[in-house]
């Protein structure tokens, strides 16, 4: 891989100065080469944040690996080493090209919370301060207060992570969504909470959790193991087998379980071994999951196609194939331009 090359079309990105000719040049290079979107977010990273006065490139490398976890979908030693390698050739060509005054080489806080990000089309897996393993899924994030100094571990999540949490029984473990805070001791779980989906989720794997929903914070939600609560978002129509009252309402079920070629899988918890699995989902269902999983913006053209029912284990193939394979089920048609695909 050329990674000079690439360095040196992201930072002339990130500064406004690429020419069309070498903007296609570099998307060219980055489809070639995906490993190249460790530079990508770093550049971007740096960019985006304010001065800092270190320039030492090893220990903004620590830093960033502990910001952003071990990337699931590039996990070999040979692709790490690349990343460790062309980060310092990242930092030094920064600083020959005069533009280092911008970069910000600290751990990114607010209000002394730490904050890790996956964007969309990537997926991670780190370790908090005490241990506790967190996989966080494309598109989401999460922050984490001082475990050290404060009574509890606070975690706030944007998106959809799953937890195995170290057990401490002198600190609860609490996760706080948009509509949920769950409080638990020592267990696995998943949690998934998009702004724009139409329900958060809380899928309990091992272990205890209990639950309270933010506008009844005094009522409890206790999750046996293999239980998952949905609860549904304030613009959403309450059905008739709702539990509670009020604006939020949710419902308890058990966790999916689908059968593909001899072969169970949990549907809530595949994506931390980089599967996509849907059974019998409609299109409309899918667009925000193949938005996120893929990193695309998706139309569709024909109202028809949104009623199109797939099921599906995507563990590999890209975009395109999958839309091939889409193909063969149910007809339509599809054009890509860069991250835009139009179906009909």
């Amino acid at each position: 891989m050329n990674n000079n090359r690439i360095i040196i079309l992201l930072t002339r990105k990130m500064a406004g100065e690429i020419s069309d000719r070498e903007q296609e040049e570099l998307s060219k290079l980055l489809a070639e080469n995906p490993e190249a979107i460790y530079y990508e977010e770093f550049v971007s990273e740096l960019w985006h944040h304010k001065e800092d006065q270190s320039s030492d490139a090893s220990l903004a490398y620590q830093r960033h690996k502990k910001r952003f976890g071990e990337q699931l979908d590039f996990d070999s030693a040979e692709k790490k080493n690349t990343f460790a390698y062309g980060l310092a050739a990242c930092l030094l060509c920064l600083v020959l090209t005069g533009i280092f005054w911008k970069l910000f080489l600290t751990e990114s806080a607010s209000d002394a919370f730490t904050e890790i990000i996956a964007e969309k089309g990537v997926r991670k897996k780190l370790h908090l301060p005490d241990g506790t393993a967190v996989w966080l899924n494309a598109d989401s994030r999460l922050s984490y207060n001082d475990f050290e100094k404060e009574g509890e571990r606070l975690v706030n999540l944007t998106g959809e992570a799953y937890f195995d949490v170290t057990k401490n029984k002198h600190k609860p473990f609490i996760i706080k969504t948009d509509k949920l805070a769950i409080s638990v001791l020592g267990t696995a779980f998943n949690v998934k909470a998009y702004p724009n989906d139409q329900q958060t989720e809380a899928t309990l794997i091992s272990g205890a959790i209990e639950l309270a929903i933010k506008d009844r914070p005094k009522e409890k939600i206790q999750l046996k193991p293999s239980e998952k609560v949905e609860v549904l978002h304030n613009d959403q129509v309450i059905k008739p087998n709702k539990k509670g009252e009020g604006s939020l309402v949710f419902t308890l079920s058990n966790l999916s379980k689908v059968q593909m070629k001899d072969q169970e899988y949990i549907q809530e918890t595949s994506w931390i071994e980089n599967k996509l699995i849907f059974k019998n989902e409609r299109m409309e269902e899918l667009l925000p999951k193949l938005e996120r999983w893929y990193n695309v913006n998706i139309r569709i053209s024909d109202p028809k196609i949104r009623q199109y029912r797939y099921t599906a284990n995507i563990a590999g193939e890209d975009i395109k194939q999958l839309l091939d394979a889409m193909q063969l089920v149910k007809p339509f048609q599809y054009k890509i331009e860069e991250q835009e695909i139009l179906i009909y």
